[in-house]
């Protein structure tokens, strides 16, 4: 018992184990998940962060490129509007010629010797007239490290100097703080050549140095990841998206330790649950099992002493259900020898029962025979008296005769009026069904939604004695008689509610859909079903299928297929024993009277 009882405990807690763990893990995968998506908005988020900065250096750069100074060579002039711009906004601006002498430099004052830049230039994004932003670069006066953005300059169409903005590696590491680097996340800056131009972490160490192979190696698309190592060593996981106006690369990394670590949140909790979980019903299971052991152990002994026919006592334990089972095998004692008795006298009264019914139910078949036998010898005898009455009128004797004679005719008439009763049902239902063919069919536009919740509503009393449910789906319209219409529907759910299966709730459900130039309804039932030797027979005048115990003549189905078939339309049935029945009503979409003619 105890063995079982542990068993029926695992299988109990095994299933909230499985959900636990799968709810904790989906919850690990959805975090890392996370991580992997934040990553990559990160990264996208710098680039465009970044592109955004240098949007407005390149307006400020190319506002710049058109003052009026450079024309005319007015290179002090320009040094002046180009020192107001260092004041204002912080850029220190560069003029150079297409060979790279410096021609005014912010830096330095007005008509000092100034150097050679020495930088790489994109020749194509000159010529398309386009600024363009260098690799990082030490500048020759200031020995910091920067890039440079750079536009040229064309005086009367032709391109005759070199515009140059110094971006200190700070502007950049601000675009990394704008983006909210936070958390367990490391972001980068790399330029074309690999070397990085700002981090948010260990900056000092790592800007200027080239970054990891592995990122270099995967980053060649706009955007994407990688699987890495960083710096120090961890196995990293990595975004990155492409700035568009730079082609410098935003990467975002992530260790994988901190991508695992909710999963071994989860595990942990999941241990210490489970573990938990497993004591306590342990525990449980052997205390419950002592508490029901010991009863049933109990019960087991007066069970056999009742078997072994010793008398028993009522139980006395602790567990209210075996007291109870042991006050029944008590009162089962006392009255084991009373029924043995009793079974001596039932056993004689069965087999005189099996007589008279067997001879009640022969009892109809005899009375008809025996009343028509006695009406036929009521009619010599009627045409007898009548012959005495001619000879002798009034006499005492025959008239207590004609008294006799009298009765036995209204007892066999009442015999017959029963028997003419049931003829008049059917005669009645057979002319029902006789005025319904010779009725006028009128075709309409029928709402199908609206006819079957009036369906549902007068059937609604119906339903809910049998525990039905009757549910109208969306049903196309139709053209077509609606009383018609109406009748076939009707009578369709009345027959599923009566033959529903005892003890289900039944189900009943109609369905429709167009299918080219006719529409199909199908009328679905989860009740008893119907024999497949049945399925045409249903639909017979006065035939019937299965256990006759609900009323009906057997004219529903009939009147049904009569209806449809008027209507230009068949009815089928499909139908399994035990689970329900199906029936397909096939109509035109639009019923016509040369429908009609066609059809008959």
């Amino acid at each position: 018992m105890r063995r079982h009882l542990a068993l029926f405990t695992v299988a109990l807690i095994l299933p909230i184990l499985l959900l636990l763990g799968m709810v904790l893990w989906r919850f690990a995968m959805a975090e890392q998940n996370r991580f992997e998506r934040e990553a990559s908005d990160l990264a996208s988020a710098i680039a465009v962060g970044l592109d955004r900065e240098l949007t407005g250096i390149f307006a400020s750069l190319e506002v710049l490129s058109t003052s009026a100074h450079l024309p005319t060579r007015d290179f002090e002039a320009f040094h002046r509007q180009a020192s107001i711009l260092l004041e204002r906004q912080g850029i220190v601006a560069v003029l150079a010629d297409l060979d790279g002498q410096q021609l005014m430099n912010v830096r330095l004052p007005w008509g000092a010797s100034l150097p050679r830049s020495n930088i790489a230039l994109d020749r194509t994004a000159l010529d398309r007239g386009r600024p363009f932003v260098t690799d990082l670069i030490v500048g020759q006066i200031t020995g910091t490290r920067q890039i440079l953005a750079v536009t040229g300059v064309r005086i009367d169409g032709k391109l005759t100097y070199l515009l140059f903005f110094s971006v200190p590696l700070d502007q950049l590491r601000q675009v990394l703080t704008d983006a909210g680097i936070a958390g367990a996340y490391t972001a980068s800056l790399i330029d074309r050549r690999g070397l990085i131009l700002a981090r948010s972490r260990d900056a000092d160490a790592l800007v200027g140095q080239t970054a990891k192979e592995d990122m270099r190696e995967n980053a060649r698309d706009a955007q994407g990841t990688w699987d890495g190592t960083a710096a120090d060593g961890r196995s990293i996981f990595g975004a990155y998206a492409r700035s568009r106006l730079s082609d410098f690369v935003a990467a975002v990394e992530v260790g994988y330790a901190d991508l695992r670590a909710p999963l071994w949140r989860s595990l942990s909790v999941f241990a210490l649950l489970g573990a938990a979980i497993a004591a306590l019903s342990t525990w449980l299971a052997m205390y419950v099992g002592r508490q029901i052991t010991r009863p049933i152990a109990a019960l087991a002994r007066t069970a056999a002493a009742l078997g072994r026919g010793e008398p028993v006592t009522p139980l006395a334990t602790g567990l209210a259900e075996a007291n109870e089972v042991g006050r029944v095998l008590v009162g089962a004692s006392s009255n084991l020898r009373d029924r043995e008795a009793d079974l001596v006298e039932a056993n004689q009264e069965i087999q005189r029962f099996a007589y008279i019914v067997s001879h009640d139910l022969r009892s109809p078949l005899v009375n008809i025979m025996g009343f028509t036998t006695e009406l036929e010898a009521l009619r010599g005898d009627l045409f007898t008296r009548l012959d005495e009455l001619k000879e002798a009128a009034g006499v005492a004797e025959n008239a207590a005769r004609d008294e006799e004679l009298g009765q036995d005719f209204d007892e066999a008439i009442g015999f017959i009026k029963a028997s003419i009763s049931k003829m008049d049902r059917l005669i009645n239902a057979i002319l029902r069904l006789s005025r319904e063919g010779r009725r006028d069919f009128t075709p309409e536009r029928i709402d199908m939604d609206a006819l079957g919740d009036g369906i549902k509503r007068s059937l609604a009393i119906q339903a809910d004695e049998a525990d039905a449910t009757v549910t109208i789906n969306r049903l196309p319209s139709i053209v077509s008689d609606r009383v018609a219409i109406e009748q076939v529907f009707s009578n369709l759910i009345d027959n599923a509610l009566k033959y529903l299966r005892n003890g289900v709730p039944g189900r009943i459900e109609i369905v429709g859909k167009a299918r080219g130039a006719t529409l199909v309804f199908e009328v679905r039932d989860n009740g008893r079903g119907i024999d497949a030797r049945d399925a045409d027979r249903v639909f017979d005048l006065f035939r019937r299928s299965g256990v006759q115990d609900r009323p009906g003549e057997g004219i529903g189905l009939a009147h049904v297929r009569a209806l449809v078939r008027r209507l230009g339309g068949t009815i089928t049935l499909t139908s399994t024993p035990g689970q329900g029945s199906t029936f397909t009503v096939t109509l035109p979409r639009r019923w016509t009277q040369t429908e009609y003619k066609r059809v008959a």
